[in-house]
């Protein structure tokens, strides 16, 4: 019952970020664990939770001689006056529970959870007569019962209720514990409470949790349990740094009146297990059992945990984390794992999803140092969160500490993994056989291609060339001259491809640049040679995927020889003609004008350029928009760019009467621009400018209110575009060019734009990561009735810009 491992809020986030600041002044150096100690041994405690009331009883009746009491952690307090069960009733465990304890000698201090809402226990005990009422309904509880003491873990106040009720609380808690500690000290018994740290006395936004009024603590309190655990919460980190334990006991111990025979240190036997990457959509079976959130692991499991993901743990390695809040070594064990699934979607596609996770615990070696690190410091003892987490290395450890002997921790297990430890490929969608578009490569192991052609040669080693035959295969004729490509780069290291008609030299310009584990398309409008290929240059180990989506006649694309490189703005860069070379990064809000016409290969009449246009190294987030020069600044975006990355994108775009294209930045960012060719004029109609026939993000707007506003697309969805006679777009346009824009994804995943009343063919159209922001250029026919269909395999918002209609 792992899963199950939620001890309230506070069991989850102690150590929340915004106390962070507040061990910025923490020393680097780690003090070494303390030496052996002849003093008396600590005592030790366990919580004993509900969900694991079977095992921590057996725990509790093999160790009995190691507890100094039995503290079920079963109840709740429900209103002022009345106390249950957190859950059903628990009376069978509570008698198990009783009888363990009086065989074993040992006392029973119930824990009590406050079990309401924001700021209303925080209400009851500002009231004196409702405190009151509380204060003797659990002298009540705890009499009936006969439980020895009682342990209060209110964390409401800290975690539900705002910072701004802290004062008026601290008073009242204070009064509480002043009122509870004497009812039931009269009445014999003992007052614990379970409270999360403070860092200093100044009741400031640093000085930790200091709601829970520790002057009154030390005053009328017998045990303060810390839980100075659960450091970083759900999030990947450590869960409790060596360092910020040792301080959080010392910021208790200089509480004036506080007195070390009250303190005890909580020590944690879990760990958490979260997701920091996720590659590839999801199967519908994972996403309901939960494999994308937090999981727990306990020391007792942890161990075969590792041994079945086929890894060995280290212990303790810094991490960015502790390093920024000066904790550099956290003293605890972690591990990596990569989990892979296959099936079905929500629409019943072969989706494909590698889960990466990272494990940070605590196990026997951690715990032991950290008894030793408590009985140093001269405090009552520990409490173990929690009991039923342990095993038999959990309490030989402790026994050592605890009689200042050395340990020596056991042997991990040898790794061992259940099935073998292999990443699924990335979830791009495979071909099907049957009119263009089509996939005509894919190196990856095992995919297919339209015939069988071109399929599973494996990845593409740097610096390799790879030839690829287009025409005579499928759909496309022998002699085919151009084609539109959706190009697709794996990247297994980090470069760029360079895609070029194999009969011309390699050119020194890019279509894609791609990260190691990134997963990149872009459109490429290309001439073949004259056999009918294209040549794909890495420069980095990749793996590559082309799928074909249009022939273009001879009369409609007039392609350089080869692709050319018109401007580069990176100082010390060059150009095909030394024109736009090395001038400097765009500056935020202005524009680059870039001579297209005449340079290149391009003719010096021609009215439109089949570009790749390019940001390089953008300190923040941004776009750039391409345009005629002599033409308004269209309210559409070309490339969508984040900070320190490189973006490329394939745009076609009308040129100004003299052959420019203007390129604006909304931040600063260096530009690259290559050319590919021209397109006729007759054949090609571009709009005055770009305009927008899809948003569906709330807030922006189509050209004309159509398709608007209509919300994120659901995973596995289809949105059906209105496309012909908007915008200026003529009724019957045969092929239209767009960009088509992600935004907001939830996971990684690809859409595929087709003409609607069509099959959706396997291919796609922009492959993108998570929270990725993501155009890819897109030149489609549409249906019969104008419209194009827009398909998404996972939650993404989507944009579609048209260019212009093109005659093919």
């Amino acid at each position: 019952m792992v899963g199950r491992m939620h001890r309230v809020v506070m069991r989850r986030f102690v150590a929340c970020a915004a106390l962070s600041a507040a061990l910025a002044g923490l020393p680097v150096a780690l003090p070494t664990p303390p030496p052996a100690s002849a003093a008396p041994a600590i005592d030790v405690m366990a919580w004993a939770p509900y969900w694991e009331s079977t095992d921590a009883l057996n725990s509790f009746k093999q160790r009995p001689e190691v507890f100094s009491e039995l503290t079920p952690f079963f109840w709740a307090a429900k209103s002022a006056t009345v106390i249950d069960y957190t859950q059903s009733p628990m009376s069978a465990s509570l008698s198990a529970y009783k009888t363990a304890a009086a065989n074993a000698g040992k006392p029973i201090v119930a824990t009590i959870v406050d079990g309401l809402g924001a700021n209303q226990m925080a209400g009851i005990l500002a009231d004196p007569n409702s405190r009151a009422a509380h204060v003797d309904a659990i002298a009540t509880f705890a009499a009936n019962n006969g439980f020895s003491g009682i342990d209060i873990d209110y964390e409401q106040f800290a975690f539900a209720d705002a910072r701004s009720s802290w004062p008026t609380t601290f008073d009242a808690f204070g009064a509480f514990m002043a009122e509870l500690s004497t009812r039931l000290h009269t009445d014999g018994r003992t007052l614990a409470v379970a409270v999360p740290p403070i860092y200093d006395n100044a009741k400031s936004s640093s000085s930790g949790y200091w709601v829970y009024n520790y002057p009154a603590l030390a005053q009328y309190v017998d045990r303060i349990r810390i839980m100075t655990y659960s450091y970083s919460g759900n999030s990947a980190g450590a869960i409790a740094p060596y360092q910020w334990v040792s301080n959080s006991i010392d910021a208790a111990l200089k509480v004036p009146g506080m007195a070390a025979a009250k303190v005890v240190m909580g020590i944690a036997a879990y760990g958490n297990d979260v997701v920091t990457k996720i590659d590839g959509s999801c199967p519908k079976t994972v996403t309901s059992a939960n494999e994308l959130k937090r999981k727990s692991v306990t020391a007792a499991t942890v161990a075969a945990h590792a041994a079945r993901k086929g890894v060995t743990p280290t212990w303790g390695p810094p991490r960015t984390m502790l390093t920024v809040t000066g904790l550099s070594d956290p003293q605890e064990k972690v591990y990596e794992y990569v989990d892979s699934f296959n099936g079905p979607d929500a629409s019943g596609a072969t989706v494909l999803c590698n889960i990466y996770r990272k494990v940070f615990y605590s196990d026997a070696e951690a715990i032991y140092r950290r008894v030793q690190l408590a009985q140093s410091k001269g405090i009552a003892g520990v409490g173990i969160w929690a009991l039923g987490y342990d095993d038999t290395a959990t309490w030989d450890a402790i026994a050592a500490a605890r009689a200042g002997q050395p340990w020596t921790p056991p042997a991990p297990l040898a790794p061992n993994p259940q099935a073998p430890a292999v990443v699924a490929p990335y979830p791009i969608p495979i071909f099907s056989a049957g009119p263009l578009p089509g996939r005509f490569l894919d190196t990856r192991a095992g995919q297919k291609t339209a015939d069988g052609l071109m399929a599973g040669g494996g990845r593409q080693e740097a610096g390799e060339v790879l030839t690829l035959q287009i025409a005579g295969r499928g759909a496309i004729a022998k002699d085919a001259k151009a084609v539109t490509l959706n190009v697709t780069a794996v990247g297994e290291g980090t470069g760029f491809v360079t895609v070029y008609p194999c009969d011309a030299p390699r050119p020194l310009t890019s279509n894609l640049n791609v990260r190691n584990g990134q997963v990149i398309s872009n459109s490429v409008i290309t001439r073949l040679s004259a056999t009918g290929t294209v040549c794909l240059y890495n420069q980095s180990p990749a793996q590559l995927l082309v799928d074909v989506f249009n022939v273009l006649p001879a009369a409609t694309f007039a392609p350089t020889t080869a692709p050319a490189r018109l401007a580069d703005t990176r100082v010390g860069e060059q150009t095909i003609d030394g024109q736009v070379a090395g001038v400097g990064p765009v500056q935020v809000g202005t524009a680059l004008q870039v001579q297209v016409a005449g340079r290149g290969g391009v003719p010096a009449g021609a009215k439109s350029a089949v570009l790749n246009v390019t940001s390089v190294g953008a300190g923040s987030n941004g776009y750039l928009t391409v345009w005629p020069c002599d033409g308004p600044q269209p309210l559409t975006s070309n490339v969508n760019f984040t900070p320190g990355a490189i973006a490329p994108n394939a745009v076609v775009t009308a040129l100004s009467a003299t052959g420019t294209a203007c390129i604006f930045a909304s931040n600063t960012t260096d530009v690259v621009v290559d050319v590919f060719g021209a397109l006729d004029p007759v054949k090609f109609s571009p709009l005055p400018a770009p305009v927008r026939l899809l948003e569906t993000r709330t807030g922006l707007s189509t050209i004309d209110g159509q398709s608007n506003a209509v919300g994120k697309m659901s995973a596995a969805s289809t949105i059906e575009v209105p496309i012909a006679a908007r915008g200026a777009l003529p009724e019957t346009p045969d092929t239209v060019i767009l960009n088509v824009t992600v935004d907001q994804t939830e996971l990684a995943g690809f859409v595929t734009v087709y003409p609607c009343g069509t099959a959706r063919p396997l291919v796609s159209n922009v492959n993108f990561a998570p929270q990725q922001t993501l155009p890819n250029l897109v030149v489609t026919t549409l249906s019969a009735n104008g419209s194009i269909c827009v398909y998404s395999n996972v939650k993404a918002h989507v944009v579609v810009d048209a260019f212009g209609s093109l005659d093919i």
